[in-house]
């Protein structure tokens, strides 16, 4: 990957919304060129997938609140379990397999505590095998991901 292919992830993560003569201007290639750079991308695996990034707050989820999952077991059965269990809940929008004191961090999106009480319920109690559960309230979000650091090669 180089400077060029490098830049283009950069414009793209900003804005991929963007027509492909605009963007192959920002980067300094011809329209083709671009197109075949993002192309070879894309069938690389570097470009995953496009998305609009929503505002949470404009969708009425006012509330992040981080949970550690512990399980009753660390089998491979018992994580697998879990993991499939976890891709069945659209409230849960990350979990991540942890080192230290949690098996798992989640990460989820409410609208006020009666709706993380609901997702509590109907969701993360539902979860097979846990043993604890710890729920922490993001009290103001600082920094938002809008993407990754694409840095040049060291």
């Amino acid at each position: 990957m180089d400077r060029t292919d490098r830049n283009l992830l950069a414009a793209l993560q900003r804005d991929s919304s963007r027509p492909i003569a605009e963007l192959a201007e920002a980067v300094s290639l011809s329209t083709s060129a671009c197109h075949r750079r993002v192309k070879a991308l894309e069938e690389q695996g570097a470009i995953a997938g496009y998305a609009a990034r929503l505002d949470p707050r404009r969708l009425g989820l006012a509330m992040e609140v981080f949970v550690e999952i512990t399980l009753n077991s660390q089998s491979r059965e018992a994580m697998d379990r879990f993991e499939r269990a976890v891709g069945d809940f659209d409230d849960i929008l990350e979990c991540h397999l942890m080192s230290g004191s949690a098996d798992y961090l989640l990460r989820v999106a409410a609208a006020d505590l009666v709706h993380y009480d609901s997702i509590h319920r109907d969701c993360l109690a539902r979860l097979p095998g846990v043993s604890a559960m710890r729920s922490s309230f993001s009290l103001r979000q600082i920094k938002r991901m809008t993407g990754y650091p694409v840095h040049q090669a060291r």
